[in-house]
């Protein structure tokens, strides 16, 4: 029989055991090893094709960093003296009801016992209100109602370097009105003019080597019953992502300075069929990228998800969100409540992440951790000769440069790196085995728990032919007869020849 001498361990013994005990341990033994080879198998081929990954962290020293993109809003988004010179916008901030909301509320916070019909009425649905008309105006009038760069730097410097308003682009930011960005590689700002588009990099960590501004907020400037907080929106970012101010960054404040030491963390993960599901934005539509040149970022992928919603069903263009020109959409005037209800139904989705959007997770991030620390600033010993600084530079400068108070209505900020090392958070593969070394892994494990081999498979195909071959001829042999016949009836009988005897 081929199974005594098949090269399979164990198998042989059942057969060649004399007392039927030792056969009975002997299937036992072997049929519990053929299941443990079984279910690691089938353990190890759906492991292999559910794609597990795991995070590797490594911190890597580099003689030098690409400084990251630092963007700036003014907490305050329109100038008084543009609001005054604009009877249209002047009339909607009195329409919004900002000053009477903030004295109701404030006046209930101390008299809680007074009833007033309109105190339902809140602060953010007025502020909401003279948005919408602001942003109801062209990107030319917003520009020039919001602060300029060139009234607010005071002094720049970049790793020992002087630096001005040239390495600043410009975009406009629903909420804060005009923001800056410092090192955005872009080529022009969004009037068309040319900045400068080198790329920086630091070779030194410190406080020294980073990026030094000092900057007047025009708190003169400020309008009172909108902007109850002064300063600016810092914000730190790659170059190639759309900087949201509103949801990220820091405030800030004035007459004091601000240090911002920042560590590097780069992430990478995989793409599908790995768990993350990354992607490079290749098949999502981005309207950051149409309109900013930003990479691909899963809140720009959101923001955009939540404009398509907004413009396929309430058939206009939210100004919170970006939207391409070419699509002809009007912007959507919250004045009529059919289309207030409708956009407040997406913002409301939108807010609580309920909008059924496919927005996967980018394969490559730069994330900055930050150390912030604040001291006063200018101090008493220097203000003397700040004023003096801002006598020179003329303009704005000389209404507030001898007053103290108006003095600390400037704001001085440094960021720079702690340390050049950043930290690499990786996804990789679990199991990097191709399909050829799974079937090596599987045979080592048949091998270890049953002694299978190759040519193991091939005896038990020749025990498979070989009984395919005993049945074929079994099949075709004829069939016995119904009954046994004699052979000599079959056949005629010998004559036999009588011969008579006669007597003589």
């Amino acid at each position: 029989m081929i199974v005594l001498h098949t090269s399979a361990h164990g198998i042989p013994n059942v057969f060649r055991s004399r007392h039927w005990f030792r056969k009975l341990v002997w299937m036992a033994f072997v049929s519990f090893a053929l299941c443990c080879a079984l279910w690691q198998c089938t353990e190890m081929v759906l492991t292999y094709y559910s794609y597990p990954s795991h995070d590797k962290i490594t911190l890597i020293s580099s003689a030098k960093l690409k400084f990251p993109a630092i963007t700036i809003c003014n907490l305050n988004s329109v100038r008084l003296s543009s609001l005054n010179r604009s009877f249209a916008m002047f009339t909607s901030l009195q329409d919004s009801g900002l000053e009477m909301t903030h004295r109701r509320n404030r006046s209930h916070f101390w008299n809680s016992s007074t009833d007033f019909p309109e105190e339902r009425i809140q602060y953010a649905a007025a502020f909401k209100k003279f948005a919408s008309e602001f942003n109801q105006l062209s990107d030319e009038q917003k520009i020039e109602m919001g602060h300029d760069l060139e009234d607010m730097l005071i002094f720049c410097n970049f790793h020992g370097q002087e630096c001005n308003t040239s390495f600043f682009s410009r975009f406009i930011n629903y909420k804060f009105g005009n923001c800056y960005t410092f090192n955005s590689q872009k080529t022009t700002d969004q009037q068309g003019n040319l900045i400068n588009m080198e790329t920086l990099n630091i070779t030194k960590a410190g406080f020294m080597y980073g990026l030094h501004l000092e900057l007047f907020i025009q708190q003169i400037e400020y309008i009172r019953d909108m902007t109850h907080a002064a300063g600016i929106r810092l914000l730190i970012h790659d170059q190639s992502q759309m900087p949201f101010p509103e949801d990220e960054g820091v405030n800030i404040p004035p007459g004091a300075e601000t240090d911002i030491g920042m560590m590097k963390v780069h992430i990478k993960r995989l793409k599908s069929p790995y768990e993350s599901l990354c992607t490079e934005g290749e098949d999502v539509r981005n309207f950051y990228k149409d309109i900013y040149g930003a990479g691909y970022t899963r809140e720009a992928c959101k923001r955009t998800c939540a404009q398509q919603s907004i413009m396929e069903n309430c058939g206009c263009r939210h100004w919170e969100f970006a939207s391409p020109k070419e699509l002809h959409y009007a912007k959507c005037n919250l004045s009529t409540p059919g289309i207030r209800n409708c956009v407040e139904l997406y913002e409301f989705k939108f807010a609580h992440d309920d909008l059924n959007c496919h927005c996967p997770l980018q394969c490559t991030e730069e994330l900055y951790e930050l150390t912030v620390s604040g001291s006063q600033w200018p101090s008493t010993a220097f203000i003397e000769n700040f004023s003096k600084e801002l006598r020179d530079m003329g303009g704005q400068m000389n209404v507030i440069a001898d007053d103290p108070t108006l003095i600390r209505d400037n704001l001085k900020v440094v960021v720079y790196f702690k340390q050049l090392n950043y930290e690499l958070i990786e996804e990789e593969p679990s199991m990097t085995i191709s399909e050829i070394d799974l079937i090596s892994n599987m045979g080592g494990l048949v091998g270890l728990w049953v002694g299978f081999s190759v040519c193991t498979l091939a005896e038990f195909f020749e025990l498979f032919i070989d009984v395919l071959l005993f049945l074929i001829r079994r099949c075709l042999r004829k069939a016995p007869p119904d009954m046994y016949r004699n052979p000599y009836l079959e056949k005629d009988l010998p004559g036999y020849i009588s011969c008579k005897t006669t007597r003589i």
